[in-house]
């Protein structure tokens, strides 16, 4: 494996697109931060903007905004309005956790290991309940070897999408989408995301077990699930904010404040380091903590953002990351590097699967 030693990486800046605007950060601030932080930040967003004509990701934050508020006394007028977008969002979640139950049961009775990953994950361990987030969609990931099982299956309960991969093979479309035929207007109509695996970090069959392994218990809609450990929900949410560039949704700094505050012991960041190392996503997690640092001034134990930055870095991952920054040379390379693995996967096989 080639690596690029940390000398030779390009000078620190942020991978991801542009931070977020003023009013975005200000807002942040009041969902996330404590006491009269938040309260400042609420006071000024408040003054700056017109609530009845907020943006989309504006108003998503609005279900995490109204219990931070509350929590510290506040009495404005906006209350209420912010407390029916708060029980609006608790009422759908109810009902998509309720009609995600049945999914999880029966692809359990079908002897299948579903693991709730993403926006489900993140509800239904870092945030208090169901009226807190909004979501968009549902992801579960399975075992590369029960992928052709957890389709047909779900196909059965109504879920559709046409792709058929071969037995034993990884999603050419990862994740793959599946929908339900509903009514547009139906709030229960979001798709699954089918993943087979999240890491590409070889052995793959290491790195995907690992995932099972540490995989933490909880409940969704009283029914008990295994759902994604926060670290590496944080780590997963490191890829995917790095992926996605200026596309990035606003609140996904949101959900990584709270993974963030969530590892309250010295081992879980050792953890955290060590993992982003092994899956090689080393500067994904270094910009956005470095982000959640400038954003929200989140604080870190002092010696984790120097281990990152002197970390050694694969050139896989170097490339991956600098797709971001959209550089033609750099995706060409990335585009080759794949190939010649796709190609030796295929000639030579995977020794370690």
């Amino acid at each position: 494996m080639t690596i690029a030693t940390p000398d030779k990486l390009s000078p620190a800046s942020h991978p991801s697109g542009d931070p977020p605007l003023r009013m975005h950060k200000l807002l942040l601030q009041a969902v996330i931060l404590p006491e009269q932080t938040a309260l400042n930040a609420w006071q000024k967003w408040r003054d700056s903007v017109d609530i009845e004509t907020l943006d989309p990701q504006s108003h998503h934050l609005l279900s995490t905004l109204y219990p931070n508020l509350l929590r510290h006394g506040v009495e404005d007028a906006q209350m209420s309005r912010l407390k029916g977008v708060y029980r609006r969002t608790w009422y759908v979640n109810q009902l998509l956790a309720r009609s995600f139950v049945q999914v999880l049961q029966r692809l359990q009775e079908e002897d299948l290991s579903p693991l709730v990953i993403g926006e489900m994950a993140l509800v239904s361990t870092i945030y208090p309940d169901y009226g807190y987030r909004p979501l968009y969609r549902l992801d579960l990931l399975v075992p590369c070897s029960q992928t052709l099982a957890a389709i047909n299956t779900l196909q059965q309960l109504g879920w559709t999408n046409s792709y058929r991969p071969q037995p034993g093979d990884r999603l050419g479309k990862n994740p793959l989408p599946l929908w339900r035929v509903t009514s547009p207007n139906d709030p229960l109509c979001v798709p699954i995301y089918l993943h087979n695996h999240l890491f590409t970090a070889k052995p793959q069959s290491y790195t995907d077990e690992k995932l099972w392994t540490d995989a933490i218990s909880t409940e969704i809609g009283n029914f008990p699930a295994i759902v994604l450990s926060p670290i590496d929900q944080l780590l997963h949410l490191s890829l995917q904010n790095n992926r996605q560039g200026k596309q990035r949704p606003i609140y996904w700094l949101a959900d990584a404040s709270l993974l963030v505050q969530a590892l309250s012991e010295e081992s879980d960041w050792v953890k955290l380091v060590t993992q982003a190392q092994r899956y090689e996503i080393v500067l994904p997690l270094r910009y956005l903590l470095k982000e959640l640092g400038e954003v929200l001034n989140l604080s870190f134990p002092d010696w984790v953002l120097p281990s990152l930055n002197q970390m050694a870095i694969a050139y896989s991952e170097l490339l991956e990351y600098n797709l971001a920054s959209d550089r033609k040379i750099l995706l060409l390379k990335a585009q080759l590097l794949r190939l010649r693995q796709r190609l030796k996967q295929l000639f030579v096989g995977d020794f370690h699967r």
